[in-house]
């Protein structure tokens, strides 16, 4: 057995001298820590008939606990130059290297200045009875036979999820075998599965809005934490005001969406009907409201990835009909709006008729009580529904009334008997009507 001067951070450990001299903890195959060719030729530019390298063990990370070493690279270039001659270039350059527990390279920094440390016969342990040590002009490492490497994290599938949690992702890195636990900061993961040594699937778990370390924890110790585990919770946004808050069905209107954390929201919709929008900062979106089917009172929701804003009386926007006639009307007939519900007491409201200068004036109303009478009742299933009649279908979840018949009870300057309605109308599960399509009055 070669007796090597063992340090630990400078220091002699005559314990870890007595234990090796006495065949306690017998050395598994040495590991070499070398930097691949590929780093190596990054960091010089050049590769002419291959990179020497020359790897000097330094000790192990106050930190991390992982091996530390510093290397020397060199390749020389040579070829004829201007005038003739044969001119040799050397590229050079020693670089700072932290490798794992296999020997993978954790991190490596081009130093300014060679190094004043590279005892070609150092040799320490850590406090687990792992080596480093240097033997002719490399470096390698020892484990200690009962040693367990802590697991190391190399990268997410997913950097950033909701606060709220249920982002499911993939953890890679090596030593995850018999892992017991997968925190994200200071929180448990949700649920986690352990694939094989080098793969973890994780849920996040609802948790403080910010940036935190995914870990993995084995029997070996937890992960240490570095730029490649860092996940972002993001908190859901919030609609505070919607402004204005109503506007025409036929959409158009600019609405001013206030609240928090809408930076980099992917979505805005009214009432599920997606529109375009800018964000104008955290607490600040502009949108325009899309054009929809029918008059109805929706909720304005924004989505980032921190997931979608609830629905409140803050985040409610109103769309409303065309007032009088309208465009639809033709010249044969009288237009009229209602009001109320789909039972009890409705108020029909006649318009002049259709011309230039009164197509917008409303005469007086016709009120009375009476019940609809049904020709045709359905559960519509979709606003493209082919089987709506008149100017489309209702929206999913509410039921169609159509109905054409007679006009009775009540006063007006008009009289009431002999006129006919002809409606179509969409209420909703609560009984509340929200849509009136091709209502006309016949002269």
């Amino acid at each position: 057995m070669i007796v090597r001067k063992l340090m630990i951070g400078g220091a002699v450990c005559a314990a870890m001298v007595l234990g090796l001299v006495s065949g306690v903890g017998a050395t598994t195959s040495p590991i070499a820590l070398v930097l691949p060719q590929s780093a190596a030729f990054s960091i010089l530019g050049h590769s002419c008939g291959g990179i020497q390298e020359q790897a000097f063990a330094t000790g192990f990370d106050v930190t991390s606990g992982y091996p530390t070493g510093d290397v020397s690279l060199q390749t020389s270039c040579g070829g004829s130059g201007r005038g003739g001659g044969y001119h040799s270039t050397t590229y050079s350059a020693w670089v700072s290297v932290t490798w794992d527990f296999t020997g993978a390279v954790v991190s490596s920094a081009v130093l300014t200045a060679a190094p004043t440390n590279t005892d070609p016969t150092f040799s320490a342990y850590d406090p687990y009875g792992n080596e480093v040590y240097n033997a002719s002009s490399s470096a390698f490492l020892v484990l200690a036979p009962t040693f367990i490497a802590p697991p190391r994290v190399t990268g997410i599938s997913a950097t950033v999820g909701p606060a709220a949690g249920g982002t499911s992702l993939t953890i890679a890195g090596t030593g995850f075998t018999g892992a017991t636990a997968v925190s994200f900061g200071a929180t448990p993961a949700a649920s986690f599965s352990v694939a094989g040594d080098t793969s973890i699937t994780a849920v996040s778990p609802s948790a403080p809005a910010g940036t935190v370390d995914v870990t993995v924890t084995t029997a070996g110790g937890t992960s240490s934490t570095s730029t490649s585990d860092q996940f972002t919770l993001v908190a859901a946004p919030t609609v505070s005001n919607v402004g204005p808050s109503s506007g025409p069905v036929a959409g158009g209107t600019s609405v001013t969406i206030t609240g928090i954390a809408f930076t980099g929201a992917t979505a805005v919709s009214f009432g599920g009907t997606a529109t375009s929008f800018t964000v104008n900062d955290d607490t600040s979106i502009t949108a325009v409201s899309p054009a929809v089917e029918e008059a109805d009172t929706v909720h304005v929701t924004v989505t980032t990835p921190g997931g979608t804003s609830a629905a409140g009386a803050a985040s409610q926007f109103t769309f409303t009909s065309a007032t009088g006639c309208g465009s639809s009307c033709v010249a044969s007939v009288q237009c009229a709006k209602l009001s109320g519900s789909a039972t009890g007491t409705l108020t029909v409201s006649k318009c002049a008729p259709k011309s230039a200068a009164n197509r917008s004036a409303t005469l007086p109303p016709l009120s009375g009580t009476f019940t609809w009478s049904k020709s045709r009742q359905t559960t519509v299933g979709s606003l493209s529904d082919p089987t709506s009649p008149g100017q489309g279908g209702c929206k999913p979840g509410s039921t169609e009334y159509d109905y054409s018949g007679l006009v009775t009870g009540g006063t007006s300057t008009y009289t009431a008997v002999g006129d006919a309605i002809s409606a179509q109308t969409c209420v909703s599960s609560a009984g509340a009507l929200s849509l009136v399509k091709g209502t006309t009055f016949d002269l």
